[in-house]
């Protein structure tokens, strides 16, 4: 054989695989103009006892049933006992099921021996990941483009923040604020792709408070666990012109969605088994886009096929 057709070859067997696992299915909005996106958080995965097969079988469900573009886990993952394997059976699932996804993290997914580094090496292996670790404070601050359903062009961008854990400044306690960092980087990526786009991380902004004294859909069942100061996140978005909704996750006992100057400020809907807390029955937040028009429908669908809290953001809004 031919010396250097077989130092090619070598080099063409060795690099395909890298090509493969890199490659990125993009996002683009359906033939009939849709796009679909499943919001699961706080499922607290745990092996111990079969406590969180619920969480597997939801991931399962929802996929079969609502047939996705794109999942979003939004934090509180895996947060006890043998957090690697529960996360290569996560991302073993995900691999399989071929659905593009992506995820920010908790404040509890780095606690149980592995660090948020780690973990992102582990998740963005699989080829259907869509995560990014970004450049900023914090690990997993990217934005995700949608493309039109028959063309190369953006039409909506998602973005991604890791909104951290508990604060690290002596005398204010509670959960760290959104950093400088990540606002000015969401400032100048939104300057430069300005499109209608989603925002998703794990703690919810103090933000979320003012939006429960206008009209809201859905449960609230306990305080808004907000960082206490606020580093004007919010603001950010509100000048940007360009953000239609929020969606957090962290407090498993509320999944509402509300507004506050014009930007929907919603949760998930807990997405865990018995391991924790909280009495509300687990399921995922369904959000759907069309393309060119305004804003989007969302609901809630709890595990077995329920759906409730079906509205209409901005529509259902509309202080009468």
């Amino acid at each position: 054989m031919n010396s250097r057709f077989g130092i090619w070859c070598i080099v063409g067997l060795l690099l395909f695989p890298i090509g493969v696992a890199c490659a990125q299915k993009e996002l683009k909005f359906n033939s009939d103009g849709r796009f679909k996106i499943v919001q699961l958080t706080d499922m607290h995965i745990s092996l111990k006892r079969g406590m969180s097969e619920v969480c597997y079988e939801l991931i399962e469900e929802a996929i079969r049933t609502e047939h996705p573009d794109l999942l979003v886990f939004t934090g509180d993952q895996v947060t006890e006992y043998q957090p690697r394997q529960a996360w290569e059976r996560l991302v073993q699932q995900m691999k399989k099921s071929r659905i593009p996804w992506t995820m920010v993290f908790g404040n509890h997914d780095h606690e149980q021996g592995m660090t948020r580094e780690e973990i992102f090496a582990m998740v963005k292996a699989a080829p259907n990941c869509l995560m990014e670790k970004g450049n900023v404070k914090g690990v997993g601050n990217y934005v995700l483009s949608v493309k039109g359903a028959d063309s190369q062009q953006e039409v909506i961008n998602l973005y991604f923040m890791d909104s951290h854990a508990n604060c690290e400044q002596p005398k204010v306690g509670g959960y760290q604020w959104i950093d400088f960092s990540q606002i000015d980087w969401f400032r100048k990526e939104s300057k430069s792709r300005s499109l209608p786009s989603l925002v998703f991380f794990h703690i919810p902004l103090p933000e979320y408070n003012e939006a429960l004294k206008e009209k809201i859909r859905g449960e609230k069942q306990e305080d808004i666990c907000a960082p206490r100061l606020n580093s004007g996140l919010f603001t950010a978005f509100k000048e940007s012109g360009c953000v239609m909704g929020v969606f957090a996750g962290h407090d498993h006992e509320n999944d509402f969605i509300g507004q506050y100057y014009g930007i929907a400020l919603g949760y998930g809907r807990v997405s865990a088994g018995k391991n924790a807390y909280g009495s509300l029955a687990p399921g995922i937040r369904v959000i759907v886009l069309e393309e060119g028009k305004d804003g989007f429908e969302t609901y809630i669908r709890l595990k077995g096929g329920e759906i409730k809290d079906r509205c209409h953001y901005p529509d259902s809004f509309i202080q009468e």
